[in-house]
């Protein structure tokens, strides 16, 4: 197996970036990793979901989650808005949209989940699929 076979494709600082540009009149609070501490406030909690290889060495799958956890609907509404734009604006693809939903987690909040994948060509680190 060569260099490009075995390399991990690591896209998180990207997608880091894009959500910190989201183009929103909410104010959030960006947390990584899906830390255990419950949400404050408008959240956004983001990470890694997968990171796989596919049956072409050079192709890995890449699958991010982010979850909203918003004051209220509205909050909900615009942040979940904000980060399908800033994904899809990278060339990542929604591939999972959770029903809108009232948690009863920390203080209580409306949340949405989304998970964002792309096959990535390894050779030229480009977008496939």
């Amino acid at each position: 197996m060569g260099e490009t076979e075995t390399l991990l494709v690591d896209a998180r600082a990207q997608v880091k970036a894009a959500l910190e540009a989201m183009d929103t009149q909410t104010s959030f609070a960006l947390q990584a990793d899906f830390a255990p501490t419950p949400p404050r406030g408008n959240t956004v909690v983001w990470g890694e979901w997968a990171n796989v290889t596919t049956r072409c060495p050079v192709v890995d799958r890449l699958t991010f989650q982010v979850d909203i956890y918003a004051e209220n609907r509205t909050a909900r509404q615009e942040l979940s808005q904000a980060v399908n734009r800033a994904l899809t604006d990278m060339g990542l693809k929604r591939i999972y949209a959770s029903a809108d939903l009232y948690e009863d987690v920390g203080q209580g909040c409306y949340c949405k989940r989304f998970r964002f994948a792309r096959k990535v060509d390894k050779r030229s680190m480009r977008l496939i699929d």
